[in-house]
């Protein structure tokens, strides 16, 4: 699947950033090193675009700042003049005059993302490094993660965590804003909480399997106990929220080593839809609205209860196929209200 790259562009030259555009890359854009460094938590890119020149927070320190958080990230300097202070240049990976032609910065961008594909290109597996508690994991600078909660205070913490541990991270507020995410970039990994308002993690997470089956998914909650996947949850593995850090980096860990195949096993089977309650018809009976995967149609069926939580195999009502659900819970749906 090709997705078009995406640039984070912290300078202030609006005649670079239409070039850019026309090129058909996509923009983040940000004109001061604070606002780049907070864009560059919550979104995912493929590369920085970055003027030498930034006022109070230089360039270099930004870079230098940004390397520190997702070191394989390639970094564009746009500066007036090549020749640079000794140390400038340590965490960039090229450097172009503003006086260059055009065509100079549109090809040192190409080279620096390919430079960074064939390095992705590596096998799953990677380098191994040692964790603070001694724990063995796969170098985790070559993988990106995208954290998925409505509550800003642990969407944030998730974050940092796994931003101290290497790893490359977005963040997304709830399910639509991930699948917009997803638009821009693919990650390696989503992990998402289950109860958010709008589009669950239960729903985001069968969207994922269903459209993007590369993608990796760790479903997290704080309303389960243990480590075992909740009933009626498609995802690869489960973080229990208020657990210790090493049980999240030991999940990511076990996914990312056999990510190869799992990722086959995604393709291979289709995953069923996951359907949210719409409440109780006229008549006082709970019902769903279902959506044929083959004509596209909507029909409404009764809820039974003890069918809930299971896969199910509906045949639609106006065309011969016959399509996967799983419909929530009444566990779930007094939950989400509570939540």
């Amino acid at each position: 699947m090709t997705t078009t790259s995406t640039l984070l562009c912290i300078h202030r030259d609006p005649v670079q950033l239409n070039l850019l555009t026309e090129e058909g890359y996509g923009l983040i854009t940000a004109t001061n090193g604070s606002d780049g460094l907070r864009l560059l938590v919550s979104q995912l890119v493929d590369a920085v675009v970055l003027e030498y020149h930034l006022g109070l927070l230089d360039g270099v320190v930004v870079a230098n700042e940004i390397k520190q958080v997702r070191p394989r990230l390639p970094i564009v300097m746009l500066a007036d003049a090549v020749e640079l202070p000794d140390g400038a240049l340590r965490s960039v990976d090229a450097l172009v005059a503003k006086s260059d032609a055009p065509r100079i910065l549109l090809a040192t961008i190409r080279s620096v993302l390919q430079a960074k594909h064939a390095t992705q290109g590596d096998k799953a597996g990677g380098e191994l490094l040692t964790t603070p508690g001694g724990d063995n994991m796969p170098n985790p600078s070559k993988h990106q993660i995208l954290v998925v909660d409505d509550d800003p205070s642990v969407c944030e913490t998730v974050a940092t965590l796994l931003i101290s541990a290497g790893y490359d991270v977005a963040t997304a507020e709830d399910g639509f804003r991930a699948l917009l995410q997803l638009r821009k970039m693919l990650p390696d990994v989503i992990v998402s909480d289950l109860h958010m308002p709008g589009m669950s993690g239960f729903e985001l997470l069968s969207v994922v399997r269903r459209r993007f089956p590369r993608i990796l998914t760790v479903a997290m909650s704080g309303a389960y106990p243990g480590s075992e996947l909740p009933v009626g949850v498609i995802a690869d593995g489960f973080f229990a929220k208020g657990g210790h850090a090493t049980n999240l980096f030991k999940t990511l860990e076990e996914l990312l080593r056999a990510a190869q195949a799992r990722s086959s096993d995604h393709q291979r089977d289709m995953a069923p839809a996951w359907i949210p309650r719409n409440g109780n018809d006229s008549q006082g009976m709970p019902y769903v609205m279902l959506t044929c995967a083959e004509c596209l149609r909507s029909f409404q069926m009764t809820v039974r209860e003890e069918t809930t939580g299971q896969v199910l195999e509906v045949a639609c009502r106006f065309c011969p196929s016959t399509s996967r659900y799983i419909i929530q819970p009444a566990t779930q749906g007094m939950r989400e209200l509570m939540a």
